[in-house]
């Protein structure tokens, strides 16, 4: 039986993501979580959204700006090391300054 699963070594960055301002690649999906990665370059934004289930965003690398609420009202600055979660249902957006890389953690009920 294996314990251990490696996702992705976070150190090496992937040449082929670099040229694009905005990528999302889901690194890991099983019956309680799914964890994705976000880059986004070139000031780009992550459109206002919703998930379903509650989530965790944890800023690996970069600057950046988190909104969230009804009008996104609430913000919250994001750099290196920023841990910050949100419940389902709830509408958030994503502002790169100028780029930010990050982990989302969805966590799924059964």
């Amino acid at each position: 039986m294996k314990n251990i699963t490696l996702v992705k070594d976070l150190s090496l960055s992937d040449a082929a993501d670099v040229v694009k301002d905005k990528s999302v690649n889901q690194l890991f999906d099983s019956s309680f979580r799914k964890i994705v990665e976000v880059c986004l370059r070139n000031n780009a934004v992550l459109l206002r959204h919703r998930a379903d289930v509650p989530i965790t965003v944890y800023c690996v690398s970069g600057k950046g700006t988190f909104t969230a609420g009804k009008e996104l009202e609430e913000s919250q600055e994001l750099h290196a090391g920023i841990l910050i979660t949100l419940e389902a249902g709830i509408e958030h957006e994503v502002v790169a300054d100028p780029e930010i890389q990050l982990l989302v953690t969805k966590f799924k009920s059964r």
